[in-house]
């Protein structure tokens, strides 16, 4: 019986633990330049750079959460993200509400997978026509 009250307790304990979830976010240049993309923020604290050479792929945001079983990137931080060539020449402006292909819409034009239980990883792959 002691073996009994024993083992219920653990499996109780195990079964009462919060989720974790972890997500990586990739960028991809797919362009035939190198690019810099800046994630402009009201908080300049938040402001963030990513240089990405062309064909390359740059790591955007990597989470890691207790008690969440999903995730997804996150731009809401960011007013404004700028996308400039090596030269830093301005070659577009994304905002939250710019019509077309949008880094901001996550469900649209990110891919996204779930290689494993509460793994989620998201793909934004930058191409030349978009950037005309």
């Amino acid at each position: 019986m002691k073996n009994f009250i024993g083992v219920f307790l653990i499996t109780v304990l195990f079964c009462s633990c919060d989720p974790v979830a972890d997500m990586v976010a990739n960028i991809d240049n797919l362009t035939t330049q190198d690019l810099i993309l800046e994630f402009i923020s009201f908080d300049q604290n938040l402001n963030k750079m990513l240089e990405i050479p062309t064909d390359e792929t740059a790591v955007f945001q990597e989470v890691f959460d207790v008690g969440n079983d999903f995730l997804e990137p996150s731009l809401v931080e960011y007013d404004s993200v700028v996308v400039k060539n090596s030269a830093e020449q301005i070659l577009k402006v994304y905002k939250p509400n710019s019509s077309g292909k949008n880094i901001y819409n996550i469900n649209e034009y990110w891919l996204s997978s779930e290689p494993y239980k509460r793994g989620f990883r998201y793909e934004y792959k930058i191409y030349d026509e978009d950037l005309e």
